[in-house]
């Protein structure tokens, strides 16, 4: 989402210009969306970015919902995730991580809905892509959510051997104690979404705040090798940022965590 606007050529050389290693793409971003979702922009960008493969993709959530109240839109969700896990696939595989979903009407989740998202695993794992690890993602605290605490990821990955776990550091500050997360789910974790979770600066840096520097001992002390993607909100920064500006940002969140963290 940090570079909305932009097409996946230009999004990937800003990764390369800022020296990541790899990204996770949107699909839903939006002229990549708009135009069809198709796979052969991003065989280009592998052809032209090699040292950014594999990556990872999040699987389409906008206007979408596993436990949505209309079945249709459920079905909706778990055929876009699909589409998605293969397109990665073709591109050689990675971590995909999805949504939970949640109650339609903003009341408690029900057994209902409960029974959606389990037919929304089902769904994925009848097809899994040998190659694809799927990660479902922590959300926020709301009355209608649910995968918000520790307990609850930790459920369902013990339910489904087949799922990984992407770890929202954002959402998980909104709790509390996000680093219970990790003391509970750090050997399923593929994926951690890294940014400030303020609710006056959501998805924003970390560099040089005390949640980022809790977060870079954390990763030191569980020696962490998998994926810690940069996940910022732009609309939140506080100003228009220019193509550039963005890049020089993810940059030196980059070199802050790079520094020292082992």
């Amino acid at each position: 989402m940090f570079f909305h606007e932009h097409d996946p050529p230009e999004i990937f050389s800003a990764m390369k210009a800022a020296n990541l290693d790899s990204l996770e793409f949107w699909m839903e971003s939006p002229n990549f969306w708009l135009r069809g979702a198709d796979t052969e922009e991003l065989r280009f960008c592998k052809q032209n970015f090699q040292k950014l493969f594999p990556i990872a993709v999040h699987a389409p959530v906008f206007d979408l919902n596993p436990c949505s109240f209309n079945p249709k839109v459920a079905e909706l969700s778990g055929y876009y995730s699909i589409k998605s896990m293969q397109a990665l696939s073709e591109l050689g595989g990675g971590v995909m991580t999805i949504h939970p979903g949640k109650r339609t009407a903003k009341r408690p989740i029900s057994p209902t809905d409960k029974k959606r998202f389990e037919e929304y695993l089902k769904t994925i794992e009848k097809n899994l892509e040998d190659n694809v690890k799927v990660a479902l993602e922590n959300m926020p605290p709301a009355i209608n959510a649910h995968m918000t605490t520790p307990a609850e990821i930790r459920k369902v990955l013990d339910e489904h051997s087949w799922l990984y776990f992407t770890f929202d550091y954002a959402h998980a500050q909104l709790l509390g104690e996000p680093m219970n997360f990790i003391d509970e789910c750090s050997d399923r974790m593929v994926n951690i979404h890294s940014s400030l979770g303020r609710s006056d600066k959501m998805h924003t840096p970390l560099k040089e705040t005390k949640e980022g520097e809790l977060l870079k001992q954390k990763l030191s002390d569980t020696h962490y090798g998998g994926l810690v993607t940069f996940e910022f909100e732009d609309l939140n920064i506080g100003r228009n940022l220019s193509y550039e500006e963005k890049i020089k940002l993810l940059s030196d969140e980059c070199r802050y965590f790079r520094t020292d963290l082992y």
